[in-house]
């Protein structure tokens, strides 16, 4: 499929079942529970607490669910996969697992790059010479690895293997597949996208009590629907 096709049946996925929309609602409203009460200005520790702690919890049944959309993607389907509260959060653990993995890793390399440039314990002068020529290598190393992390969750919401998700190789050899430019130009506007969604939850955030609510159970759910469903018919190119 080319990106056309990608994008304009990602558009249209998250209206082909508004029930099943709203749930999905429902489940990020939760997932955004800290930010959804901040404005009702509870000044109770233990209430913030459980806020974050269901927060936490939904984010991750959240993660799960969005690998599972990732999945209708890939195999070109329409319908809403069912939710599976214990399985979603597996999942959802999993999926946090690749993320990080694929961040520590980046993290790790900057050091090193930073050491050989003479970054690191070197004196003012040469840490201003150095670090401009470091900081783009990292930059590019991060949107690299970025990339990688985004077909890796791809890759696991398809095998559901993680080993073969951490297999940077294989992660790398489907990406190749996919083509690195087409992968760039959906990135950037699914991130378009993304930042027009944000704009729009701010707007609705000025409107008392119920306006962020709103905004994170309609664009929240798009967002999610949208975001998964393109990466899946994206990575069926692979």
């Amino acid at each position: 499929m080319n990106l056309g096709e990608i994008f304009s049946d990602a558009i249209r996925y998250p209206f082909s079942d508004i029930t099943n929309f709203l749930i999905v609602g429902v489940l990020a409203v939760l997932a955004s529970l800290t930010e959804v009460v901040a404005p009702l200005g509870i000044d109770n520790g233990f209430v913030y607490l459980l806020a974050v702690i269901i927060g936490f919890i939904f984010s991750l049944i959240i993660a799960g669910y969005s690998l599972d959309v990732i999945k209708k993607g890939i195999e070109h389907s329409n319908d809403f996969p069912a939710i599976d509260l214990e399985a979603n959060l597996i999942n959802g653990i999993k999926a946090i697992i690749i993320s990080i993995v694929y961040l520590i890793i980046p993290i790790i390399i900057s050091f090193i790059i930073m050491a050989l440039f003479g970054v690191i314990g070197a004196g003012i002068d040469h840490v201003v010479a150095s670090l401009g020529i470091a900081s783009i290598i990292i930059i590019i190393l991060f949107i690299l690895f970025g990339i990688f992390e985004m077909i890796a969750l791809a890759k696991f919401a398809d095998t559901r293997d993680l080993g073969a998700a951490l297999n940077i190789g294989a992660v790398l050899e489907d990406a190749q597949k996919i083509g690195i430019v087409k992968i760039i130009v959906f990135v950037i506007v699914v991130m378009i996208v993304a930042l027009l969604a944000t704009i729009i939850i701010s707007i609705f955030a000025f409107i008392p009590y119920i306006g962020l609510i709103i905004a994170t159970l309609l664009l929240g759910a798009f967002a999610l629907l949208f975001a998964s469903k393109a990466l899946g018919l994206l990575y069926s190119n692979a």
